[in-house]
């Protein structure tokens, strides 16, 4: 291959680069696994060379690879080996029953049936199943089927006999047994945590784990998704260990930059590994900073928070806080001043993650601290029915305020949270230019933001959050050759047909991994 050629270009194509300096382009000449040049149709000659691998795209619209800022892979992998129960796989209790009657068919009785995604909101009975459901569907095999949410879980008969929940079985730190008003006994749901579920519901085996990151590396990159961020409270050095075998054996192909868990820091520091640790396939981000997750108190106390906080600060850590309502706002934003206080050298792109919730005041409190807010639009789309009947008219005006942080100069990185909902990055970047959710209807308008402004927050934004903005984000000559070919061209099209737009081609590393 001569040195004055490419290895691959992609031309005739209309490039979003999101290069203030390059906005639009006609072609990408790439070299090795970076981007040699971007220009227009004309220069290809200049880069073409006898082996040269061209990609004709017809007029189609690219843009940079999709960096998901907040996501949970391995959950995320299991999931995919779960019955799905999803709004749009049973849209009623009996549909519900339907899945798992159908999957019980194929299996021995006694093995576990592991069901995931329902949404009671989204149900045609408005209800949650209970172990009466589920006892109709599945007699014979121990069932537990996972909210939507993550935050709880329903349990046939089966299951509950043998994780031992009777009616005489205590609550956990965290959460509850809910029960029948009438007898007590459990009705069969789970409420927030359950050590004895959690220790008791048999783990994949590694052979079945393999085949869920199979699949979840596959939905990723139909999606367009080149680079996640795993933000996952319990990653050890274990899970460290692990993503390094995946990673070395294939089978994960997108960027992982892997947050830790707070409680994980001593054992980091003690292997000289700390945020920016790895490579550009794999690397350590922050620390996860996730008390209300790691011990299962609503409400960590104050002095708890900051000692985590300062301690992840001082071994090398970016901070990442979680931020899942107004004290957790509170109490990070307390944190912040605290290591403020305690250390000379303050950190650099704080994260706080979620904040879906932030009432006006606190606004310029971020700025202050120049946090970057880790967020999921796409909750609004999926879960708005339960905002609007749960949430004061004063509280609606705080939900994702992205025009706001965007006045007051606070980024924002966008992002999914996946498996707790869809990881198709259009589902975000739609509900952050329309506001709408999935039954049509508007939540705060007025906080809408433009597409180029969605499209920055789901590729340059979240490159800036992990301390990568140099190597991906935009199409950039000498960063990394990650991009995505898309089946319209979104500037073009109206909004709702955002939802509909699919992945044609996605390339990392400047080698095509996925064609649809």
């Amino acid at each position: 291959m001569s040195n004055n050629s490419a290895d691959l270009i992609v031309h005739n194509a209309n490039i979003i680069t999101l290069d203030p300096d390059i906005r639009v382009a006609e072609m990408i000449a790439v070299k090795g696994n970076l981007i040699w040049a971007v220009g227009n149709k004309d220069d290809l000659a200049d880069f073409k060379g006898p082996d040269t691998k061209l990609i004709d795209c017809e007029g189609k619209t690219i843009v940079p690879g999709f960096n998901d800022a907040h996501c949970h892979p391995i959950p995320f992998a299991i999931t995919m080996r779960y019955v799905d129960c999803s709004p749009s796989a049973a849209k009623s209790i009996a549909g519900i029953q339907a899945r798992l009657r159908q999957y019980s068919a194929e299996i021995p009785p006694s093995q576990w049936i592991r069901a995931a995604k329902y949404n009671e909101t989204q149900l045609i009975d408005k209800r949650h199943p209970t172990r009466k459901d589920l006892d109709e569907a599945v007699p014979d095999n121990p069932t537990i089927l996972v909210h939507d949410s993550g935050k709880l879980c329903v349990l046939n008969s089966m299951a509950l006999t043998l994780l031992g929940i009777t009616k005489n079985a205590p609550d956990h730190s965290g959460g509850y047994i809910g029960r029948d008003e009438k007898t007590g006994d459990p009705d069969g749901i789970i409420y927030g945590r359950n050590e004895t579920v959690e220790k008791g519901i048999p783990a994949l085996d590694e052979e079945e784990l393999q085949q869920g990151i199979r699949l979840a590396n596959r939905e990723y990159l139909s999606h367009g998704i080149t680079s996640i961020q795993d933000m996952t409270w319990s990653n050890s050095l274990r899970h460290w260990n692990y993503f390094q075998k995946i990673k070395e054996s294939g089978i994960l192909t997108p960027r992982v930059t892997m947050f830790v868990g707070s409680d994980a820091v001593q054992e980091f520091q003690e292997s000289a590994l700390c945020t920016g640790s790895g490579d550009s396939r794999l690397r350590i981000g922050g620390a996860k900073i996730a008390l209300d997750e790691s011990t299962g108190t609503d409400r960590p106390s104050q002095d708890n928070l900051n000692r985590h906080a300062l301690r992840a600060h001082k071994a090398g850590f970016q901070p990442a806080f979680h931020v899942n309502d107004i004290y957790s706002l509170q109490t990070a934003l307390a944190a912040l001043q605290f290591i403020k206080q305690n250390d000379t050298k303050f950190p650099s792109r704080v994260r706080f993650e979620h904040c879906a919730i932030c009432p006006p005041e606190f606004i310029p409190k971020l700025k202050s601290f120049q946090v970057i807010v880790a967020t999921q639009p796409s909750f609004l789309y999926y879960i708005g029915e339960t905002y609007r009947r749960d949430m004061t008219a004063e509280q609606k005006e705080w939900l994702y305020p992205l025009k706001s942080f965007q006045n007051q100069n606070v980024m924002t990185a966008m992002s999914s949270d996946s498996p707790l909902f869809s990881c198709n990055p259009f589902v975000g970047i739609y509900t952050a230019i329309t506001r709408k959710d999935i039954s049509g209807n508007f939540l705060t308008p007025h906080e809408s933001i433009s597409l180029s402004d969605a499209l920055a927050a789901y590729t340059l934004n979240p490159a800036y959050a992990s301390f990568e903005e140099k190597l991906k984000g935009s199409l950039t000559p000498g960063k990394l050759a990650d991009l995505i070919v898309l089946s319209d061209n979104i500037t073009k099209i109206e909004s709702e047909g955002i939802l509909n737009t699919r992945i044609l081609v996605t390339i990392i590393n400047g080698k095509v991994v996925w064609e649809g």
